[in-house]
């Protein structure tokens, strides 16, 4: 996509929000993001939500999968999904701020998930330069602390989360801004188990569900083992929820076959996507742990 393209969608975006429509969810204000990735520069119309409490507090820097931010039904296409929306409210409740991260709609991108990996003209290097252009912004301002900065990330958003704290990329270890602790909820961990180099340079939590047939498992499983045999990286640790599948939390959402994904375990035969609720309280838990344990004052 051109520059000029992208200058129309953006003043596009922000003209709606000074014209007086409703923010995709309460609490949330728009702002800008500028990053420069393998696609050239890009301002993206992001959400930040405050967490309503004085003082320099932490904050999260919140990935959408291959789905984007938003619902994907009717008036649901200008609020957050169900999962983000709950996500935003447990997250200001516990205390922190969190910018929400739109990767796609200032690229003219609503979704991606029924793109072949192989035509997908948003990849996970776009996005992690656009993670590392919203470090800097966090970090610049003063009701955040830059020292307690968390990623979060889901599916597409994971494999980005995976890949920003990449030691093995010179953008991630020449940054002078550094998460303290990041999360993927069901990554694509393939390309990272195979790539000998991988270091997480951030201490990693990984979540998924043990029936994944859309990003394996398994691979998943191998990058924790390879990982902890270097020894040489940050800590890593991975759950597995067991009758689980891809989006396992997203909050009433069936569990159902998407014919219409070409990627996954076996491409071209759809993948298995729905919630469950026990899954998801458990590694809810799990992440607000992870995070009070990176994120408290020090």
């Amino acid at each position: 996509m051109r520059p000029s393209t992208f200058i129309l969608l953006l003043a596009a975006a922000l003209s709606s929000v000074a014209a007086g429509a409703e923010p995709p969810h309460p609490g949330a204000r728009q702002v800008v993001i500028h990053s420069q990735g393998n696609d050239g520069p890009v301002s993206l119309a992001s959400w930040w939500i405050g967490a309503g409490k004085n003082g320099r507090l932490p904050v999260i820097i919140a990935l959408h999968g291959c789905g984007g931010l938003y619902g994907t039904a009717g008036n649901k296409q200008k609020v957050f999904s169900g999962r983000h929306a709950a996500m935003a409210d447990l997250l200001q409740d516990a205390g922190y701020h969190v910018l929400w991260l739109d990767s796609f709609s200032s690229r003219g991108k609503q979704s991606i998930c029924t793109e072949k990996f192989s035509r997908r003209d948003i990849s996970v290097a776009d996005r992690r330069a656009d993670v590392h252009a919203a470090l800097r912004w966090v970090a610049a301002r003063p009701e955040v602390d830059a020292a307690r900065i968390a990623l979060l990330g889901w599916s597409n958003g994971g494999s980005t989360v995976l890949s920003s704290i990449d030691a093995g990329h010179t953008d991630v270890s020449s940054n002078t801004v550094r998460p303290a602790a990041a999360v993927a909820f069901y990554p694509g961990c393939t390309a990272f188990a195979r790539d000998a180099g991988y270091r997480n340079a951030t201490p990693l939590l990984i979540l998924m569900g043990e029936k994944d047939d859309w990003t394996p498992p398994d691979a998943c499983v191998a990058l924790e083992r390879k990982l902890d045999a270097a020894s040489a990286g940050a800590p890593v640790a991975l759950r597995l929820y067991p009758d689980s599948f891809h989006n396992f939390d997203a909050p009433g959402l069936p569990v159902r076959r998407r014919l219409d994904v070409p990627n996954g375990v076996r491409p071209g035969e759809g993948v298995t996507s729905g919630g469950n609720p026990a899954a998801r309280e458990d590694a809810y838990r799990e992440l607000f742990a992870f995070l009070k344990k990176h994120l408290e004052q020090p």
